[in-house]
C-alpha cells in the first residue's frame, strides 16, 4: 500500500509539474522559496563573505528553516532540493526518479526510497540545528557536522557543501561518522554507477 501511495504521489507530482508548464506555482511555499533565495543571497553577497563559518551556518540554517515549513509534501521537498542541492546531486536524483518510474510502470518494487530521510533523519518538524563542526571554510568544499533535534529526539548528518552559483549548496547528505557513506553513494549504487553498469 505504501508503495502504491508513493507511485501515485510521484505520478501526481509529475502531472502537476507538466500542468504548470514552467509557470510559477502560486502557493505559500513558492513565496517562501523566493524568500529563502533572496535571504540566502543577502547573507552571501560578496564572494569573500562566503568563506566564513558564519556564512556557511547562515545558509544551512536557511535551508532547515525552510524544511520546517515543508510539512512532508512531495512537491515541497522537490522545491527545497532544487534550491539547496548542487546541480550534480539534482542530476543524480533525476536519474533515480527515472529508474523509479520505470520500475513502478513495470510493477516492480525494485525502486529507490528515501522519503525525505536525507533531510529529516527520522525526526519530525520543527527541527533544531546544532553545528558540531565545520571544516576549513576558506575552501570551496566543506563538510558541516550537524546534530538535529526534535521533541527530545536527535539525529546526526554530515552535509558536504560546495560553492555553486554564488551560494553554498549541498552536494551530499552523508553519514556523520562513516566516511564515504551517504545519500549520493546510495543513489550511485542503485544506478549501478560503481561497477560501470549504470542500469537504465
Amino acid at each position: 500500500m505504501k508503495k502504491l501511495l508513493m507511485s501515485i504521489t510521484v505520478m501526481g507530482s509529475l502531472a502537476l509539474l507538466s500542468a504548470c508548464d514552467g509557470k510559477k506555482l502560486n502557493t505559500p511555499f513558492t513565496d517562501s522559496i523566493d524568500s529563502i533565495a533572496s535571504d540566502s543571497a543577502s547573507t552571501t553577497t560578496a564572494a569573500a563573505d562566503l568563506h566564513t563559518e558564519e556564512a556557511i551556518k547562515a545558509q544551512i540554517t536557511a535551508y532547515y528553516n525552510e524544511l520546517n515549513n515543508v510539512n512532508d509534501g512531495v512537491m515541497n521537498m522537490t522545491l527545497l532540493d532544487s534550491i539547496a542541492c548542487t546541480k550534480s546531486l539534482l542530476a543524480l536524483m533525476e536519474q533515480v526518479e527515472e529508474k523509479n518510474m520505470k520500475a513502478i510502470a513495470q510493477g516492480s518494487d525494485a525502486y529507490f526510497e528515501n522519503e525525505g530521510y536525507r533531510w529529516f533523519q527520522g525526526l519530525g518538524t520543527p527541527i533544531s540545528v546544532q553545528f558540531d563542526n565545520i571544516t576549513d571554510p576558506t575552501q570551496d568544499y566543506v563538510e558541516a557536522f550537524l546534530t538535529l533535534s526534535w521533541n527530545g529526539q536527535k539525529g546526526q548528518v554530515r552535509l558536504r557543501l560546495t560553492v555553486e552559483d554564488g551560494q553554498w549548496k549541498i552536494n551530499d547528505f552523508a553519514d556523520y561518522d562513516t566516511d564515504g557513506v551517504g545519500f549520493r553513494r546510495d543513489m550511485e549504487f542503485f544506478l549501478g554507477i560503481d561497477n560501470g553498469d549504470a542500469a537504465g
